[in-house]
């Protein structure tokens, strides 16, 4: 164990300090297109179309890997002639972009200590604060008349104690609270989670160019979670989506309801047994557009949702979709941004996936199948309209993308970092339907090496699951997986959507429900053979890898197999029963119910953990510190267990790093690991200059 804990200490004080070595990975002459180039591609991100519906801000986004930090750029842009400026130059974060009724641009900014509200005048002078929250605010919407916002922002309790942080008062009183301890060095828990920390809805006047004198007034309070938020026209009233955490052990199911603007009160709206969420009022304020499930017996977290219309006079409510087997609104079973009306009430916009696809769709609200309004080759994300224009990115695997704008059915190219991979031989994946289990057809993606054809095989090939498992690979470019790098040496890799995946039906979402780790195996094991049977795998270098759910999935691929080389685990679950109790549990709670209510030995059966006397493939490890959803001990009882069985492998924690690792030099060096542990493994590449070659358990 002494090894372990070496392992364990050493992985974290590399990455707060980042090795040289790796940064050099591999051989330049070998690989054109290097993992810096890849993280180093901007995107173009976050459209948002004027009232009017004339101009589309967004914002440029890339990193510097140099500098270890992410640039912001905001522009706006003419829908009509494309024609487009630049707002904003020093590279700082920006986000949250919306447009004050009268056409002024706003966004978040942390330009000091907090995150504040900050305007772009119309006059085109400097942007300025308009609000001044002494703990700042993660999101906002404008009041229809423009002279105050909704804001989620720290409860009253937290705000007060950052405007008295230096009060001596203030500091005695905090120190009578502790337990009436002396020390203060420890901390007491009366529940799971605390409630207060949820971020509450506040209404906060603003002048035309600065803070208003006036106080904010706290809307919400805990055990209310709100997330998301809509004005009513009249400015009356808001549509809020939320929850109520009282158990602080699992989410309760998210609701919407309505929030009245002068008393605060609630007013529940959507079914209180079904999820539900983000809700957008009709234009003349009578009927609420939101997504939830249907009635069923099954928890939200495995339900494809579906788009309803609430009459907020008569209080009937009607399904629009009740025959769709499509995802609405994202990529996973949860919706990513909200519907959008026509001017008119009469239609529904909305984002729709349809396997690896996803357009923009509406719904006539009278009812009838969801027509289809765009048709391009990649995928559509971030969805905006207002003034009967939409904006929204459009990307794929081979491309970073671009800014589309226009009427429905009439949207043109407005901006497009494509040609900063102009140059670089990035080839488009192949669109692969494999033989799954049972006779299911597992749909992905592959990426062969430049200038390869499936004919040139066998190649290397890495294997790659998605996160969720309620969620897709779909064509979109993302520089979270080094894909493109990996096919640039010599290596072939499918991303694979087995079932558990969205945009394939409800019975094929519900293919792992309470079989994590089964069905969805099959299919990747049966993806897999054909591969090799057609000549594209080689089958004595093969590699397994994923993220989150992808990670849990090569967990449960190396306790039930030897047949791939090596694999890189990220921030996946090991134990399903120790997971209960460090993680977020919703997702075993919907499957598997609590351990304790008869399924234990069902939750045991399915956990990698269960298997860990068969680990023998050599296993890189990594998993942010800070992780929540995922808490890291699941790693470090992966790697505990690989150490104890003599097999090869590495964990790497990175500090200051959640679900998502997302620092540049961070990002840089996982993937320079990954690589390097592939290359070693793969490509018997492991005497080469900046290789990780294993390191011994003696050590």
């Amino acid at each position: 164990m002494k090894s372990v804990r070496i392992c364990l200490w050493t992985a974290a004080l590399l990455v707060a300090g980042m090795s040289p070595v790796l940064a050099a990975a591999a051989d330049p002459a070998q690989d054109a297109f290097t993992i810096e180039a890849f993280l180093e591609v901007p995107v173009l991100t976050s459209p948002s179309v004027s009232p009017d519906g004339a101009r589309v801000a967004y914002l440029h986004r890339g990193r510097d890997l140099a500098e270890d930090a992410y640039a912001y750029f905001l522009w706006i842009a003419d829908v009509a002639t494309g024609a487009a400026r630049q707002i904003t130059f020093d590279g700082s974060r920006i986000s949250g972009l919306a447009w004050r009724p009268d056409g002024a641009l706003s966004f978040l900014a942390t330009r000091g200590e907090t995150s504040q509200v900050w305007i772009n005048p119309l006059d085109g002078s400097e942007p300025r604060p308009v609000t001044d929250l002494p703990e700042g605010l993660s999101a906002y919407w404008w009041a229809p008349d423009g002279a105050s916002l909704a804001v989620l922002a720290p409860p009253a309790d937290e705000q007060a104690a950052a405007e008295s942080d230096d009060d001596e008062e203030a500091a005695e009183e905090e120190a009578a609270d502790d337990e009436d301890d002396d020390h203060a060095d420890w901390t007491v828990y009366d529940r799971l989670e605390h409630p207060e920390d949820f971020d509450q809805v506040w209404l906060v006047d603003v002048l035309p160019d600065g803070p208003a004198d006036t106080e904010p007034r706290q809307l919400t309070r805990s055990p209310l979670n709100p997330q998301h938020l809509a004005w009513a026209p009249d400015g009356r009233s808001l549509a809020v989506t939320y929850n109520e955490r009282f158990s602080g052990l699992v989410d309760e199911e998210q609701r919407v309801g309505l929030l009245d603007a002068a008393s605060g009160a609630l007013t529940l709206v959507s079914d209180p047994d079904r999820h539900a969420s983000l809700a957008a009022h009709s234009p003349d304020g009578s009927r609420l557009a939101f997504f939830m499930d249907r009635a069923d017996d099954l928890r939200a977290y495995l339900n494809l949702k579906h788009l309803f219309v609430r009459d907020l006079s008569s209080g009937e409510t009607r399904n629009l979709t009740p025959e769709t087997q499509l995802c609405l609104s994202g990529s996973g079973s949860t919706p990513a941004d909200p519907p959008f009306w026509s001017p008119d009430g009469r239609r529904i916009y909305l984002r729709v996936a349809d396997g690896r696809d996803m357009n923009v769709f509406h719904a006539d609200v009278r009812g009838g199948a969801l027509k289809q309004v765009t048709d391009l080759p990649g995928n559509v994300s971030q969805l905006h309209m207002a003034g009967g224009v939409m904006a929204f990115r459009e990307s794929e695997l081979h491309r970073p993308g671009a800014i589309w704008a226009g009427r429905p059915g009439k949207a043109r190219l407005v901006a497009s970092t494509d040609d900063a991979v102009a140059g670089c031989g990035l080839v488009p994946p192949m669109r692969l339907e494999l033989p799954g289990h049972d006779g299911v057809t597992v749909e992905g993606f592959l990426f062969l090496p430049p200038g390869a054809d499936v004919d040139g095989g066998p190649f290397p090939l890495v294997m790659e699951m998605h996160g969720g498992p309620y969620s897709r690979y779909g064509n979109a470019w993302t520089t979270r997986y080094p894909w493109q790098v990996l096919s640039h040496r010599g290596y072939a890799v499918f991303i694979a959507n087995p079932r558990g995946g969205t945009a394939y039906g409800e019975d094929f979402l519900r293919g792992v429900y309470r079989n994590f780790g089964t069905n969805d195996h099959l299919d990747l094991m049966a993806a897999c053979d054909a591969l090799v049977a057609r000549g594209i795998a080689d089958p004595d270098r093969l590699g397994f890898t994923g993220y989150s759910y992808g990670g849990l999935s090569t967990n449960n691929v190396i306790s039930r197999t030897d047949r791939f080389k090596a694999a890189v685990s990220i921030a996946g679950i090991f134990n399903y029963v120790s997971a209960m109790g460090q993680s977020n549990p919703q997702l075993f709670v919907d499957s598997y119910r609590q351990p304790w209510a008869g399924d234990l030995a069902r939750l045991w059966e399915h956990s990698p953990a269960s298997r860990a006397a068969d680990l023998r493939t050599p296993t890189l490890v990594m998993h942010g510190a800070d992780d929540l959803p995922v808490d890291p001990r699941q790693s470090i009882e992966l790697f505990s267990y690989l150490q104890l069985n003599g097999v090869p492998s590495r964990l790497v924690l990175y500090p200051e790093e959640g679900h998502g690792i997302d620092r540049p030099s961070h990002m840089l060096d996982y993937q320079t690991r990954e690589l390097a542990w592939f290359d070693h493994y793969l490509l018997g590449d492991g005497e080469a200059e900046g290789a990780q070659p294993p390191v011994p358990v003696e050590e």
